[in-house]
């Protein structure tokens, strides 16, 4: 019960103490022209890594199919180059995390909850990790999280009307995605159906935290897009994992964060055990699996995964979940570009954005060798 009730409680005390303002899309057409090529240089193909050595030209910030006549060239020594990394779930509590991020090669953080959402639009730079969200998040009365102090109003969500408007006000904030947490208290059906109707209609994906048995089936039959963690109780089995297949439903499993807690709080190891059974049940089951790390600062909770480092050893947990080191990139990179819809990122191929990060040894060979981070890129500009 203590382990639950204090995940329950992580997300929104990590809200309510954040001071960061701002989310802001980048756009590479809005700096002056230059050119660059990335030569000598093993390319990330979304599956492998070839065996022949190439060259990466980035021309304005986007990758081009352009040749190297005229760029700046810097020689990647026979290193391995893969997409910019994309954390998943982040708790964003001051701009400056962002370059943090940068250092470990993380180019897009997707944070879950910070509010207001102008919070995240005010971090947005050029050349600086890319930060989304999803401004606050729904709930009802008599939740742990509904109870902390200064938490929205209009965030509670007893009826579908009361979703529906819920929906109207993110919407009215610009925000990127619709983000609940699914507590027994509620929502309840009705009302998720409800929101995930309205956001739809808005072009909006709905995200919901789901640390159950009972909670992952309640999501999986309400029409949700996306969940983050998995349960403790009791692991996935047959049943749900067809119906989450059948709502064509993506996950982000959180196990460093599942894990951390669990170690810190005293609770039995078989309850990481049931998250790291999920995890693999769904992977087998070719559901498409992002990694996320729940990064935060807050010293009001037992588990803080720090800014960037998080993410690699998120991987390795992955792959120790039973991923290949191929499939734990994936989870970094395509993966989360598709399931979040961010068409313009997530792989190496002309038009996209030159996210990249040049690493000194390969990661299919062993995934600790994410760390080995030479140099990163985030939309040309090199760090």
């Amino acid at each position: 019960m203590y382990l639950h009730i204090l995940i329950a409680l992580f997300p929104l005390i990590q809200i309510a103490l954040s001071g960061c303002r701002g989310h802001h899309h980048h756009h590479a057409g809005t700096v002056a022209h230059r050119k660059t090529a990335i030569t000598n240089v093993l390319v990330w193909d979304g599956r492998k890594f070839p065996k022949a050595r190439s060259t990466v030209v980035i021309v304005d910030g986007m990758i081009s199919d352009s040749n190297s006549v005229g760029a700046v060239i810097m020689n990647g020594k026979g290193g391995y180059l893969i997409p910019g990394l994309i954390d998943s779930n982040v708790r964003l509590t001051d701009c400056a995390y962002l370059s943090t991020l940068q250092k470990y090669g993380v180019t897009t953080a997707l944070d879950m909850g910070t509010y207001p959402y102008d919070a995240v639009m005010k971090c947005g730079e050029h050349g600086v990790t890319d930060v989304q969200g999803s401004g606050t998040v729904g709930t009802v009365s008599g939740t742990k999280i509904g109870r902390l102090p200064g938490f929205p109003i209009d965030s509670f969500i007893p009826t579908p009307e009361a979703g529906r408007a819920f929906v109207a006000a993110r919407m009215a904030e610009g925000v990127d995605y619709i983000k609940l947490f699914l507590d027994p208290l509620g929502p309840d059906d009705a009302t998720i159906k409800a929101i995930v109707k309205a956001a739809h209609e808005k072009g909006l994906q709905v995200i919901a935290e789901a640390k159950s048995f009972a909670l992952y089936a309640q999501a999986a039959r309400t029409g949700i897009d996306i969940v983050t963690y998995a349960p403790t109780d009791k692991a996935l089995d047959g049943a749900v994992i067809n119906n989450i297949t059948s709502s064509n439903i993506k996950v982000v499993p959180n196990l460093l964060m599942m894990q951390s807690t669990i170690n810190n709080t005293g609770e039995p190891f078989f309850m990481y055990t049931n998250v790291a059974n999920s995890a693999k049940a769904l992977l087998d089951a070719d559901i498409p699996i992002a990694a996320g790390t729940d990064s935060n600062e807050s010293p009001y909770v037992l588990a803080n995964p720090p800014f960037g480092e998080s993410l690699h050893s998120e991987l390795a947990m992955m792959v120790s979940a039973g991923f290949t080191s191929s499939q734990a990139i994936q989870a970094a990179t395509s993966i989360p570009a598709s399931i979040f819809q961010m068409e313009d990122r997530g792989a190496i191929k002309p038009g996209l954005r030159a996210d990249m990060v040049l690493l000194s040894a390969d990661p299919t060979v062993d995934i600790r060798n994410t760390r080995k981070v030479v140099k990163v890129w985030v939309e040309g500009i090199s760090s």
